[in-house]
């Protein structure tokens, strides 16, 4: 009896042990199954997160190929517009509202301060277009880094003096063949002997190869550094030879070609008719500014013909005339937008004219800016340095760049996109886009400087009409 006892109490422990290492072990299944479903829910919800706030920021991407496309030459309205690119609402989904921001750096040093607006890359110099800048001008670059940048990309193996050809880049540690052709992009500056990505960007531009995350970074309160000499460098300025209404221009040097049918004076004609009649070229139309002709007269005598083109005609004869075969125009200047620092660096300006230059824009009208011809009618410059510079300079912007955020409040989560987009006619394309997130926000989201919600001058409604509350 005592042994049949004993077996019975056993028995029960076994089944109780039994019982209680299932309950565990169901409830570590329960414990391992909600963490999973919580993981899963985490990221679910980081994943549509992620896509919004890309979406808000393709939409940034998508308002300024239309601002960029509809500006007129002349017109800066893409600078600087609050109401088209701060804050602006895409779509709302539940308790969160979606945004854009476009923004650029602004005109200054500091990258702790931007603007609402585009950033033309005709207000740079396009170091694929010419070898004749004086990029020694140009803050913290060296006549060293100059001489090597121009070796870098010519087409021949003789290097300038202080310069480097590929021999320098052939005894290298670890060697690599030079591009002596255009560059594909800025950031092939970064192979040239002198330049670092310190003095590229600036400390606080890393380039970043992208991030699927959607977190913020780490915040910071150190004060963000200077900017490099991507503000001043550019390599994919481009503009069609046509009248800023699209209309082909006419090549004057032309024989063949049919004078358009424009309000200028019979002398003009005379001229042009001397020109081709004594086979004589001109390099650019801006040459017909207060022109005379050399020529011998029927009875041996010498006489001139001018050209009868002076203030009022000027404006017309470079909308409608060109010197040109070639139906693109690279690496043309902005006159209305390059900075002083940009102007400086063209051959012909020094930094008296440069600062002239930009002080005389600001009071014109955009209808007065339309053309380079202001240079000459304000009197900024004389008839032969505008000639000079002529070549050099232009009214119109296609290329630009910016960065855009495109973000959800109230939970702060946020993209942030580096962009280029071409709007010349018949283009109208992204030309770039890299995910810049890493970077961290270079303002708070949805809120003016005092710390007050932000209110953007065009709000799209919602479906009853009403404007949205902003977060």
């Amino acid at each position: 009896m005592g042994q049949e006892k004993s077996r019975t109490v056993d028995h029960r422990a076994f089944v109780l042990i039994a019982i209680l290492v299932l309950v565990m072990l169901l409830s570590m299944l329960v414990v391992s199954l909600l963490f999973r479903f919580k993981a899963e829910d985490a990221a679910a919800h980081a994943s549509v997160g992620t896509e919004q706030s890309w979406a808000a920021a393709l939409s940034g991407v998508e308002e300024a190929l239309r601002v960029a496309a509809a500006a007129v030459p002349g017109a800066t309205d893409w600078q600087e517009n609050p109401g088209a690119f701060r804050d602006r609402l895409v779509f709302e989904d539940g308790g969160e509202n979606w945004y854009f921001t476009v923004f650029s750096p602004d005109g200054g040093e500091s990258l702790s301060t931007v603007r609402y607006g585009l950033t033309d890359e005709a207000s740079k110099l396009n170091i694929n277009a010419t070898t004749n800048f004086n990029l020694e001008k140009l803050p913290r670059m060296t006549p060293q880094m100059a001489a090597a940048l121009f070796d870098f990309i010519d087409n021949d193996d003789v290097p300038r003096p202080e310069g480097a050809e590929q021999d320098y880049y052939s005894a290298l540690p670890r060697p690599y063949t030079i591009r002596n052709g255009p560059l594909a992009s800025l950031d092939e500056l970064l192979l040239v002997r002198g330049f670092t990505d310190e003095l590229l960007h600036g400390t606080a531009a890393v380039r970043d190869p992208g991030t699927n995350s959607d977190s913020p970074p780490p915040t910071s309160n150190d004060t963000r550094p200077v900017r490099g000499l991507s503000q001043f460098l550019t390599v994919s300025t481009h503009e069609p030879d046509v009248a800023n209404d699209g209309t082909a221009r006419v090549n004057f040097n032309s024989p063949d070609a049919e004078l358009p049918a424009v309000e200028l004076p019979p002398a003009f004609t005379n001229f042009i008719t001397a020109l081709r009649t004594n086979g004589l070229v001109l390099p650019h139309a801006a040459y017909l500014l207060e022109a005379t002709l050399p020529l011998k007269g029927p009875k041996g005598a010498n006489v001139e013909i001018a050209s009868g083109i002076g203030k009022a005609e000027l404006p017309i004869v470079l909308e409608r005339f060109t010197a040109s075969a070639t139906a693109q125009l690279p690496g043309l200047v902005n006159v209305n937008t390059a900075s002083a620092t940009v102007l400086a660096a063209l051959p012909g300006i020094d930094e008296p004219l440069a600062e002239s230059i930009v002080s005389a824009r600001r009071g014109l009208s955009p209808e007065r800016r339309n053309t380079i011809a202001w240079l000459y009618q304000e009197g900024v410059v004389d008839a032969a340095k505008f000639q000079e510079l002529a070549p050099l300079l232009t009214a119109r912007s296609y290329q630009f760049s910016f960065l855009v955020i495109g973000y959800g409040l109230p939970s702060g989560r946020f993209r942030m996109l580096e962009a280029g987009i071409d709007v010349a006619p018949g283009t109208r394309r992204i030309t770039y886009l890299r995910d810049v997130t890493r970077r961290g926000l270079p303002f708070n989201l949805g809120t003016d400087p005092d710390g007050a919600p932000a209110k953007s001058a065009q709000v799209r409604p919602t479906k009853s009409g009403k404007e949205p509350h902003r977060g």
